[in-house]
């Protein structure tokens, strides 16, 4: 079985709207249930809405692993309803601290970060960079993950070990960590510029030792608001 281009827009387009029935008592459950149906034929359908139900909650940007994989398990037709239940169980929580670290904690920082810097020097062009950037990353990870969790099944869990992750994870945390430094030298306008030489040296040291990444950016502005009151 193979996935087409045209399953696959369809799901790629309809993960976007997967936060659009949100609640507290299901969550993603009605988005989820909703991109799954949309990858599968309408012979199984029927059969879903009887039994894949209850709380789901994942990463947004991450969803589109799970229902790949969701849907490959269905169009194989070997799996029973409960193992299916029991994968999308596991795999919510690994693909959601996995996003959480990636977009929440180190992408997203770094970026503001850096479009802060530009934003500084090149006004318009700042902000332009944090969303054409961001939007590459976020877009390839719900369009590949789709591809990624149809072709590898329920080891798709698997890849949350591959460069796609940890890397991608640990350049953007060294990026964050020189950002901070560099932004300390161009707000505080009294700051000699060579300070930014061990400042950034601080905070790579911070980073080595394991401190998150927003201990090391809110570190950054207690800095700055120490130099702007002296």
């Amino acid at each position: 079985m193979r996935l087409s281009l045209g399953r696959l827009l369809r799901i790629f387009f309809q993960s976007l709207f997967i936060q659009t029935s949100w609640s507290f008592p299901s969550m993603q459950s009605m988005g989820f249930l909703s991109d799954v149906l949309v990858g599968v034929g309408e012979d199984k359908r029927a059969e879903i809405m009887k039994t894949q139900k209850g709380l789901f909650n994942t990463h947004p940007y991450m969803v589109s692993y799970i229902v790949g994989a969701t849907v490959r398990a269905y169009d194989e037709g070997k799996a029973s309803a409960e193992e299916i239940r029991k994968f999308v169980a596991v795999a919510q929580t690994s693909f959601a601290s996995a996003g959480d670290l990636l977009f929440w904690r180190t992408l997203r920082p770094a970026l503001l970060l850096a479009a802060v810097i530009l934003g500084v020097h090149y006004g318009i062009v700042g902000p332009l960079t944090f969303l054409i950037v961001y939007n590459v990353f976020h877009l390839f990870h719900r369009i590949k993950g789709i591809s990624d969790g149809y072709n590898l099944g329920w080891d798709v869990i698997y890849l949350l070990n591959k460069r796609r992750f940890k890397t991608v994870r640990q350049v953007f945390e060294t990026v964050g960590a020189l950002l901070s430094g560099l932004l300390l030298s161009l707000i505080a306008v009294e700051v000699n510029y060579l300070l930014v030489i061990p400042l950034t040296a601080l905070f790579l040291i911070m980073l080595i030792k394991r401190y998150s990444a927003v201990m090391i950016i809110v570190s950054a502005l207690l800095v700055i608001l120490i130099i702007g009151m002296v």
